[in-house]
């Protein structure tokens, strides 16, 4: 009778932990949702740099398929309370863990020098070979514990090369989609060469092999790129902590796609190089809460003609640079000014530059086109951007390339691109 009596207490028990512990959690999420509501929604990563997931709309369709709870787990922990705080520590710790580590490495690293016989020409039979290709042994330093890297005691935080055999089948997948939707336009593709796409330890002045797969890939197009031909273009050509190219890169980018698709057309002169009383930390700095590098944020300026912007179909302004120049740009740390000073990322972004002369040109691309989007559409009449990561959720509906040329009367098309967004499926086309 007492060991029933003893099993039925604790049954009890159990029960009411169990109903504490059920109430406590309810009100715990209740809370943070609350709180979530009162504080409003977050637009952006600072940390991670990409936008946040919101809290999405209810229908039965979606609960019944599990679209609505996966879309309510990924808003919940996007958008929760002290959540980019929590993740900056997170990440500074790891970063502090390793940093003596790192040192030590670095301390110790050693660069393989190559010997008298791969210096020299080799004569065989009275002809001189080609001198073979140096090939350093630099190491990468992983920073953070994470995918970004010092290539050697360099302070550039960069990333390792990828696999061309790995990509192969992702490019050709793309060639075959785009080829097909862009058959009847005269289309170019430029490839944006960043650190994911280049080995510094193999770089010299011949072409990259990803550039010359996507040629044979894209056969269709005329295809160019951006020329890196050693480690210290890179630097000169892309900023020290974030993964976009800067003034200079931009610029050369800006320059090779007219040349790409008008050669006969004289391209913009920077009129000053402008420096502004503030640090980047880019998007590599702030994913490993590393701040050591103090680099200025530099900027070309450029006479533009008159034209008018239209983003997501309004009128609107498109970057800030008014605003910097009136040193109104933001101080804090890890404020992303390359989005700030050139342009965020929007589903379509337009510009009618009013010269009905010209043609009208489309452009897909991700954030890298932000810099050079005006410069280019300079040359066009009417010039649109389309970033397929926010088309489907701005609109409602997959974007529809034959339908947009017709409707907008497109006589070209620009596909500007890196291997990571080549690559990880977000720009592909709807069938």
């Amino acid at each position: 009778m007492g060991r029933h009596s003893q099993t039925k207490a604790q049954k009890k028990k159990s029960i009411l932990i169990n109903l504490v512990f059920l109430l406590a959690s309810f009100i715990v999420i209740f809370g943070f949702t609350i709180a979530i509501w009162i504080r409003g929604q977050q637009e952006e990563s600072i940390i991670e740099n990409r936008p946040l997931a919101k809290f999405p709309k209810f229908s039965l369709n979606d609960f019944f398929q599990g679209k609505y709870q996966e879309e309510l787990e990924k808003s919940l922990s996007d958008q929760m309370i002290l959540g980019q705080s929590i993740k900056t520590a997170m990440t500074s710790g790891k970063s502090e863990l390793i940093g003596e580590w790192q040192k030590r490495l670095v301390a110790n690293m050693e660069e393989e020098q190559p010997t008298e016989e791969e210096t020299q020409n080799q004569t065989t039979e009275g002809k001189v070979e080609e001198k073979p290709k140096e090939v350093r042994k630099i190491k990468y330093m992983p920073i953070s514990g994470g995918n970004v890297y010092h290539y050697g005691d360099s302070p550039y935080m960069v990333f390792k090369c990828r696999s061309l055999k790995n990509a192969k089948s992702k490019i050709d997948e793309m060639a075959q989609s785009y080829q097909k939707h862009f058959k009847d336009i005269d289309s170019y593709f430029y490839f944006v060469n960043i650190s994911k796409s280049i080995d510094f330890n193999k770089v010299d002045e011949t072409e990259n092999e990803f550039l010359t797969y996507i040629k044979q890939a894209f056969s269709d197009f005329q295809c160019d790129g951006l020329k890196i031909d050693s480690y210290e273009q890179y630097m000169d050509y892309f900023y020290e902590t974030d993964h976009h190219w800067n003034y200079k890169g931009s610029y050369q980018g800006y320059k090779d796609v007219i040349n790409l698709m008008l050669p006969e057309e004289k391209v913009l002169e920077p009129i000053e190089t402008k420096t502004f009383n503030t640090y980047y930390y880019g998007s590599n700095a702030r994913t490993t809460a590393v701040y050591t590098n103090k680099e200025k944020f530099t900027v070309y300026d450029f006479k533009l003609p008159k034209h008018t912007t239209y983003v997501n179909g309004v009128v609107s302004g498109y970057g800030n640079r008014d605003m910097y120049y009136n040193n109104g740009y933001s101080t804090e740390k890890g404020y992303n000014h390359y989005a700030a000073f050139y342009g965020g990322d929007f589903a379509e972004v337009s510009f009618d530059f009013k010269q009905p002369e010209k043609e009208n040109l489309l452009v897909i691309a991700p954030s890298y086109s932000n810099a050079i989007n005006k410069l280019v559409a300079s040359h066009f009449n009417k010039t649109y951007y389309i970033d397929l990561r926010h088309y489907q959720n701005t609109y409602g509906k997959a974007f529809n390339p034959e339908e947009f040329c017709r409707k907008n009367k497109i006589g070209k098309f620009l596909f500007l691109i890196s291997i990571d967004h080549l690559t990880n499926g977000n720009f592909e086309l709807a069938n």
